[in-house]
């Protein structure tokens, strides 16, 4: 198993919720480790500013991923 770890230039930019929720989706196998360098890569370069969690769903989904803690059921780490 492989633990991702912020790098300075994600740090700020990722809200605690955001960074939960992937780790979380990586965790439960939605997400293998290429689709979760994927969407940190579309994340970094498509939103401006500080990345929140609806931020992310809202690419995720027009990527076409399937965000299974949508309703906001799931527990995320931070």
């Amino acid at each position: 198993m492989t633990f991702r770890v912020l790098g300075p230039h994600e740090r700020g930019r990722f809200a605690p919720e955001a960074w939960g929720h992937l780790l979380a989706l990586n965790g439960s196998g939605a997400l293998n480790a290429a689709e979760l360098e994927h969407i940190i890569e579309r994340a970094l370069v498509q939103i401006d500013g500080r990345i929140a969690l609806d931020d992310l769903r809202s690419l995720m989904e027009g990527a076409g991923y399937s965000d299974t803690g949508a309703d906001g059921d799931n527990q995320t780490v931070h």
